[in-house]
């Protein structure tokens, strides 16, 4: 471990971003004491020697930057030691300048240095803080100054344009040396970002190659697994009793449940890798809508539940829209609505224009419908609704994938829900007039 390492808390040590952050922050707090030390050279070179008081001065301004790096060490708390830091660094100089010429100092090019070195890493109510300080201790300064309140200074007159000299090098050379650090700092935490980010894409496009591989090398063995029970229960020649045909049902419904999830996997990497083609064209919203509730009409009716298509008039718009796609969004909101409804409900499907160019089509369940504070889940991969409760089965990609394929031809998704009445999933796609144009 290096000098300047060792002034980062330890828990920040494991965190490259807050690491780099500490390191900066030391070097410009120990960049402080090492001008001051250089400064207390200088003026030594001028004057020969100094009275009791200025040697205390400097032992202050020299000790107080390297009290705040091991603050900062001590609790992980920057805001703590760069306040305690800058707060003790303008007593110091404003005591300074009231003991050698009040507001025409050659101390107070210090306090300027100190509080641009502040702006490099405070925040702003930091920075406000600090800067509210000095302007009170400057101000005192010159009404000490104005109402003749100094004593004698301990700086002779001969030696003032020299000090000055020193304190205005210093400052500078203070305000550049923190900028320097600053900025190499920056560039390693950009670097940093840059080598992360191309090792998260890599892990991406990695992990989205590995899902669409593995779930096509499970898709093939699956449909052949669901086509040998097809031919098992189709068997006229070698009929199964009741108790293998339930066992085959239950192989079916199992197969079926697990090929949805591998086709939701394949649909999501296929996305994420921008490998769905989207081909639009103008489509008439009820050619649509009565094939997707014909599919889903089977399974509504094992809970009871009744579908309704109140589209009305409107169900003969077109709009622009990639068939397929549209298709599988609206099974999606239909399926959903169906598998968190209540037995003996009832879902309906509706149209409405949204504003002059755009059609909105709803789904509507009579269902639980979903608390608040899963809204903000419900489009995010692998949010699933009735996880907590193990009642409802899935992997928690239908909507995430509703979602993209919605954006993708040019629309919008949203739902509205009261918790215990129901939910309105919709979408919102372009109109499209009878010549095929955008309407």
């Amino acid at each position: 471990m290096d000098f300047i390492t060792w002034f980062v808390p330890p828990n920040a040590l494991s965190d490259p971003r807050a690491a780099t952050r500490h390191k900066g922050i030391a070097k410009s707090l120990l960049a402080i004491s090492l001008f001051a030390s250089l400064m207390l050279v200088g003026d030594l070179f001028v004057r020969g020697s100094l009275p009791t008081v200025e040697y205390v001065l400097f032992a202050a301004g020299i000790a107080m930057p390297i009290v705040g790096a091991l603050l900062i060490r001590a609790t992980g708390d920057i805001s703590l030691g760069l306040v305690t830091t800058n707060s003790a660094g303008i007593l110091i100089v404003a005591v300074w300048a009231f003991f050698s010429g009040g507001i025409t100092s050659v101390a107070l090019p210090v306090m300027l240095a100190n509080l641009a070195l502040l702006s490099t890493f405070g925040d702003v109510a930091m920075l406000l803080i600090m800067g509210t300080t000095l302007a009170v201790a400057i101000v005192f300064l010159y009404l000490a100054t104005a109402a003749s309140w100094l004593p004698a200074s301990f700086i002779p007159e001969t030696a003032t344009s020299a000090l000055m000299l020193i304190s205005m090098l210093g400052s500078a050379g203070l305000v550049i040396l923190a900028g320097v650090v600053v900025a190499r700092d920056r560039a390693s935490v950009k670097a940093n970002l840059r080598s992360t980010q191309l090792a998260a894409e890599q892990s991406s496009r990695a992990k989205t190659v590995f899902l669409a591989s593995i779930s096509n090398e499970f898709r093939e063995p699956l449909i052949t697994i669901l086509s040998l029970a097809e031919k098992l229960r189709a068997d006229k020649a070698n009929p199964l009793h009741k108790e293998q045909l339930e066992s085959i049902d239950h192989v079916s419904t199992a197969g079926r449940h697990l090929l949805g999830l591998l086709t939701q996997v394949l649909d999501m990497s296929r996305i994420e890798a921008g490998e769905f083609r989207v081909e639009e064209e103008p489509v008439r919203v009820n050619e649509i809508l009565d094939p997707c509730l014909a599919i889903i009409e089977l399974d509504a009716q094992d809970k009871g539940i009744s579908l309704l298509n109140t589209s009305g008039a409107l169900g003969e718009s077109l709009i622009w829209a990639d068939r397929a796609l549209l298709k599988q969004v609206i099974l999606n909101l239909l399926s959903n609505a169906v598998k968190f409804n209540h037995k003996e409900g009832s879902v309906s499907i509706s149209c409405e224009k949204a504003g002059a160019a755009y059609l909105r089509v709803s789904v509507t369940d009579t269902g639980m419908g979903i608390a608040s504070a899963k809204r903000n889940e419900l489009f995010m991969p692998f949010a699933r609704l009735g996880a907590e409760t193990g009642s409802i089965r899935g992997a928690g990609l239908g909507l995430a994938i509703a979602k993209q394929l919605t954006e993708k031809m040019r629309g919008r998704i949203g739902c509205e829900s009261t918790r215990g009445l129901g939910s309105t999933f919709w979408i919102e796609l372009p109109l499209a007039d009878h010549t095929g144009r955008a309407a």
